[in-house]
């Protein structure tokens, strides 16, 4: 509960009639405080622009220098950079003369800002006042947006920020009744709101406008429109990829009947990093597959192995063939099996000398 106001000790409550009028006033009172802004940002504009004048000035100066002493080359530099001042002057001058043009602009009256208040009121049905935030709030339907539901929306204006209106999304947010965030990003509870803040696109001058004017009642059905449709162009987070899951590689958000789920190391990620295994044919990522370095197909973890003499990657169908380099890369291999084969000749032919010297021994003493 706040603390007792004008407005009652709700913190967002209908506003009775009577105190529609208060808040009219207190509306005025930061339009006022907008116009003594502007005035300072004619101040602001008019120093800029004195000063590009003092630039060009000293410009000027050096290059009368240069002529007197013969630097031409250091003249024609100045020249050019004389020129590059000369075509910002149409631009800054074109800012003073719109920050004075804007201080021209009547503020609305009392009875005109109360006026747009009962409009406001009457066009949303539950227009409220949250004394806590000073914050003037309406609700939206359940938005909707290509089978996508999204909930009801406040549009909380903040009363006493208006006369900061330079920076409009500053001076209002955007709250979910019913968050249902974007699953790749849970501050995106809008394709067109993150953190609260909306994307105003096409229609910001317009709601800034608005705001400038106390025109409250055109300021919520801006920010109304801008919440009910959807511009592809534009979304913090695509209706396309809203219930999508992020690709754990590249984190670009996947849509559900776009993922791959990578048998290696059990994680989902898009078509652009998934592959599969050449031998068990199994969806893999592309950072699990590692080349054999026999045949040179990528392999799954479960596909591949090394070699038991020399330790080298090669995949489980070349282990199996004998297919490692290390056979032909150390010839001593094929002397020591010559030499074990020269070693079996020699013993079954002492064997063979064993047994006829047996025989002999024998029929000797059989005579």
């Amino acid at each position: 509960m706040g603390a007792p106001g004008i407005f009652g000790k709700d913190n967002a409550m209908p506003i009775p009639q009577r105190n529609l009028l208060r808040l009219a006033e207190t509306i005025r009172r930061q339009l006022v405080l907008l116009r003594q802004g502007r005035y300072g940002e004619v101040a602001h504009r008019t120093r800029d622009l004195a000063d590009e004048f003092a630039r060009l000035r000293r410009l000027s100066d050096l290059l009368a220098i240069c002529l007197g002493r013969g630097w031409e080359a250091a003249a024609a530099t100045l020249s050019d950079r004389i020129a590059q001042g000369l075509h910002s002057l149409p631009y800054q001058a074109s800012q003073v003369e719109q920050a004075v043009e804007a201080c021209k602009l009547p503020d609305p009256a009392v009875r005109e800002v109360l006026a747009d208040l009962q409009q406001a009121d009457e066009e949303f049905e539950d227009l409220r006042f949250d004394y806590d935030g000073k914050e003037l709030v309406v609700t939206t339907e359940p938005i909707e947006m290509e089978d996508v539901y999204l909930g009801p929306f406040e549009i909380r204006l903040r009363v006493s920020a208006i006369g900061n209106v330079r920076r409009a999304t500053l001076v209002y947010r955007i709250v979910a009744l019913e968050p249902r965030p974007a699953t790749s990003n849970s501050s995106v509870t809008h394709p067109h709101v993150s953190d609260g803040r909306l994307c105003e696109g096409d229609a910001g001058a317009a709601i800034t406008a608005a705001l400038s004017h106390g025109r409250v009642c055109d300021f919520f059905q801006l920010v109304h429109a801008v919440l009910t449709t959807y511009n592809p162009n534009s979304p913090y987070v695509s209706l396309a990829n809203w219930s999508g899951s992020p690709c754990y590689d590249c984190d670009c958000t996947v849509g559900q009947n776009d993922v791959y789920w990578c048998h290696a190391c059990e994680n989902d990620f898009c078509d652009d990093c998934i592959s599969c295994c050449s031998r068990c044919e199994d969806s893999i990522c592309l950072a699990c597959l590692e080349a054999c370095t026999v045949c040179g197909e990528r392999v799954c973890p479960s596909c591949r192995t090394n070699c038991p003499d020399c330790g080298r990657m090669l995949c489980q169908s070349c282990l199996e063939d004998g297919q490692c380099p290390c056979i032909e890369e150390h010839p001593e291999n094929e002397e020591n099996e010559n030499e074990r084969k020269d070693d079996e000749s020699r013993s079954a032919a002492s064997h063979e000398d064993s047994t006829d010297n047996a025989a002999e021994q024998v029929g000797t003493e059989t005579s």
